[in-house]
C-alpha cells in the first residue's frame, strides 16, 4: 500500500495537537473577553466537543486494537508506560467532558470555561511527551518491518471503524478532523473516506451543523 499505517497515526496526532492548541489559545481569549456572540460560543463548544471525542476514540482504538497487535510484532516498545500515560490523561479528559456538558446545558461561560481550560492545560502537559514516545517506537520503518502492506491496511481499516463507532457526532467530528489538517494531509486523509462523506455530507448535508466551528478550523 502506498500509504503507511504510521502516516495515519501521525495525521491523527497532528489533528489532536492542533485541536488542543486552538482550544486552549482561543479559549484563553474568551475567558478574558467573553464570547462576542452566540455563534462563536456554539462554534467553540462544538470544537472542544469534537476534540475530546476524537482524542477519546484515538486512545480507545490504540488500547483495544493497535497496541495488542503491536505487542505481537514490536515487542520492545514501552507499552506499560503508554498504557499508564493513557490512564493519567483520564481525569483531565473527564473534567473537560464535564465542562463541555455544562456548556451544552446552557450554563454561562463563567461556570465551565475555566474548568475546561484547566483540564486542557493538563492534557497538553501530558500529550506531547506521550506522542513522542509513540512516534519513536511506531515509525514507518518499524511498522513496515513488522507488518505487510495488506496487514497495515486491515489494521488501519479496523482503527478507522473503531473511531467511527466510538466518537461523534459525525457531523462535527469528521469536519473537525479534516479541517485541522493542512491541505496535503487533508487530501490523503479524505481519500480514505467514502466519497459520499467528503463530497456530500461534509460540504452540504452537515454544513449547517458544523459551520459555527469554521472560525477555529483551517480553510
Amino acid at each position: 500500500m502506498a500509504e503507511k499505517l504510521a502516516d495515519d497515526l501521525l495525521r491523527i496526532h497532528r489533528i489532536i495537537t492542533r485541536g488542543i492548541s486552538v482550544a486552549r489559545e482561543r479559549g484563553s481569549v474568551f475567558a478574558r473577553t467573553d464570547f462576542p456572540d452566540a455563534r462563536t460560543r456554539e462554534g467553540y463548544v462544538s470544537y472542544a466537543r469534537a476534540l475530546l471525542a476524537t482524542l477519546g476514540a484515538h486512545h480507545g482504538a490504540e488500547e483495544h486494537l493497535a497496541f495488542p497487535r503491536f505487542r505481537e510484532r514490536i515487542p520492545h516498545a514501552p507499552y506499560d508506560q503508554l498504557d499508564r500515560e493513557h490512564r493519567d490523561l483520564l481525569p483531565a479528559l473527564a473534567a473537560a467532558d464535564d465542562a463541555v456538558e455544562s456548556a451544552l446545558a446552557g450554563l454561562p461561560a463563567s461556570v465551565w470555561l475555566g474548568r475546561l481550560l484547566g483540564a486542557l492545560d493538563r492534557v497538553d502537559q501530558l500529550w506531547h511527551a506521550h506522542i513522542a514516545v509513540e512516534e519513536e517506537h511506531f515509525s514507518g520503518e518499524t511498522i513496515d518491518a513488522a507488518f505487510s502492506g495488506a496487514e497495515q491496511g486491515e489494521l488501519a481499516q479496523a482503527l478507522g471503524g473503531y473511531a467511527q463507532e466510538n466518537s461523534g457526532p459525525d457531523y462535527l467530528v469528521v469536519p473537525f478532523m479534516l479541517h485541522n489538517l493542512e491541505p496535503a494531509d487533508r487530501a490523503a486523509f479524505s481519500a480514505k473516506m467514502p466519497p459520499v462523506v467528503t463530497q456530500q455530507l461534509v460540504p452540504f448535508a452537515w454544513k449547517e451543523k458544523w459551520a459555527p466551528m469554521e472560525a477555529f478550523l483551517l480553510s
